[in-house]
Parts: C-alpha cells; structure tokens; sequence
C-alpha cells in the first residue's frame, strides 16, 4: 500500500513540476504567444524564430535550474536530518551554506574577480572546500555533543562566525564587489549562464544518484549507528559519503544561485507528512521533486512580482510556516531537555 501510495504521489509531483514549468516558460514574462512556446520547445531552430533565444536561454534554462537546485537542497537537507537524526537539520541552519557563502566571499571580494573565465571555476571550487570546511567541524564537535538542540545552537553560530568573516571582507572591499556579492546573496535561479547549465544540472543530478545508491545505508542509520552497523553498512564510509554529497550538492546551488534559505529543511518534512514512507528509495526521489516543485513554484512568484521580490523572501514566507509546525510538532520532545 506504501509503495502505491509513493508512486501516486511521484506522478503527482512530476506532472506539478511539468505544468508549473509550462507555466513559467510560457506564460510568465515577456509577451510571448503560447503557439510560440509550444513550436520552440517542440526543436524549432532558433532561425525559424525569433523569440528561440528569450524563451530557451532565459525562461527554459532558469526553469531547469529552478527544478535542479530546489531538488538538491531538499535531497541535502534529508540526507543530514537523517544523519543528525534532527527534522530541522539543514545546509542553512547547520552552516554549511555559509561555508560556502564564505569561499565565494573570499572569490568575489578578494581580489580574484577580474580574472575572467577562471572566476567561474575558482567560485565553485571555493564554495565546496567551504562547504566541507563547515560540515567537517560539526561533524568534529558532534562526537562532544550529543544532544540533538544543543548541536543545532553549535551549527547557527557557525554561521554566525562566518558571517563575521564575510562582513570583515565586506568592509575591506571596493564597492563593485560589495554590490556583486549583495546580488547574489538575494538569491536568483536567473545567473547561471548558458555554458554553466550542463555542469550545473550534472553536478545535482549526480549528487541524487549518489544518494539513491546510499538510501539502504540511510534506511538502517534512522534506527541508530549500531543498528547500521549489525546489518553489516560500513559507517565510516557512509559518513564520507554523506559529507561529499550534501556539500556539493549544498556548495553547488549557493554558488550558482545564491544562499537560498528553508527549501532544505521544509521539503522533507513535508515529503514526511504525506508520503508516510520511511524507505528512502522512494523518499530521496519525491524529496527531488518535491523540492522541484518549490523551487520553480517560488520563481514563479518572483516572475509574477517582474523580479521584484527576491528569490529568499519568496522561499522564506513559503519554508518558515513549515519549520514553525515543526518546531510545534517537535515542542514536547524538547520539553526535557
């Protein structure tokens, strides 16, 4: 029945995801016929029309994107509230996206911005070693500290620590950098260009593979380290894995799109609360779409607003009514602590 219920629910989900992709490529935005859409998206050459080059590189990639990030960040986000064994585990609240907010910061605002087509490389690499830095040290502190709470408190002032770091570099950097890296902390499905798309989609479609493959480690990892280990799961390895994953697929999206807030944490409870699965073949891939659909959900209200609501504020109003039910729901749990 459960596993009925799943695929009810992923079909659901993928034909949520087509249509709000039609909806942005074909209805948000510049005044397009839809005829036009349809013909373009069916390989018409971009010589036959003109409108090819507005609908394919401006609203057809920035859907793309909208779906592959918002999935990686809920798949980010599952894969540590598993590991932690938190609900509310996340890229954002463990520090990890600041990890990578800070390898950016030190590429933008150290000096290294005008070095053309290397700029883009030395990003990415940045925002990963940044990513790595942050979840190696809670994972570090997490053998002192036991208690679930108290290792959430040790991840937000991570964040505030590199927060601190980035505000140093802001104050000595010119005002083109500063204003660079203010745009991007706003967040945007929008500015990943053209020759960075096939990365960007390899580097989050690789990172749910790879976390299909780890789905029967992290199946016997909810019921506790000891008990994963009985069933014969290398650990240590699984730990290493969960270390790569989650801070590429986390140092991926905040590199290319900017810190987006709350869609890791919100979309697996939610995948939780319908699904009702605990077999994470089926939830890694609903948690995929699920983060799709609120991903490119929000960058159609941004379209809607004509881009002027930022991408985190939109995430924020949709992801913090969630984490507050959370909280809610988690509320007698902590009661004794």
């Amino acid at each position: 029945m459960k596993s009925k219920r799943d695929i009810v629910l992923l079909v659901a989900l993928l034909i949520t995801v087509v249509l709000l992709l039609l909806l942005n490529v074909g209805f948000v935005g510049a005044d397009i016929p839809f005829s036009d859409v349809l013909s373009i998206l069916g390989g018409e050459s971009s010589v036959e029309n003109p409108s090819w080059t507005y609908i394919v590189e401006h609203r057809l990639l920035r859907s793309v994107v909208a779906i592959s990030a918002g999935g990686a960040l809920a798949i980010a986000g599952l894969i540590l509230q598993v590991f932690f064994r938190n609900p509310l585990a996340g890229p954002g609240v463990l520090g990890i996206s600041s990890g990578a907010s800070l390898g950016v910061a030190a590429v933008i605002m150290g000096g290294f911005a005008q070095q053309g087509t290397d700029h883009a490389n030395m990003t990415v690499m940045a925002g990963i070693a940044g990513a790595c830095g942050a979840l190696f040290i809670l994972l570090f502190i997490s053998r002192y500290v036991k208690n679930q709470l108290t290792l959430l408190v040790v991840g937000l002032m991570l964040g505030y620590f590199v927060s601190a770091l980035v505000n140093i570099m802001f104050l000595s950097a010119d005002q083109a950098e500063t204003r660079e890296y203010v745009l991007w902390g706003l967040g945007s499905f929008a500015d990943v260009k053209r020759t960075e798309i096939l990365t960007f989609v390899i580097l989050m479609c690789s990172g749910l593979l790879t976390s299909m493959f780890m789905s029967k480690g992290l199946n016997a990892l909810v019921l506790g380290s000891d008990y994963a280990k009985s069933l014969g799961i290398n650990t240590k390895l699984l730990r290493v894995g969960i270390i790569i994953v989650t801070s590429v697929l986390a140092a991926g999206v905040t590199v290319y799109c900017g810190p987006i807030s709350f869609i890791g944490i919100a979309v697996p409870q939610l995948i939780r609360l319908i699904s009702k699965s605990s077999n994470h073949v089926w939830i890694i891939p609903l948690c995929f779409l699920g983060g799709g659909f609120l991903g490119i959900a929000s960058d159609v209200i941004v379209r809607f607003s004509d881009n002027s609501l930022p991408l985190n504020t939109v995430t924020a109003l949709i992801g913090a009514p969630i984490i507050i039910w959370t909280i809610i729901k988690m509320n007698k749990s902590f009661a004794g602590i």
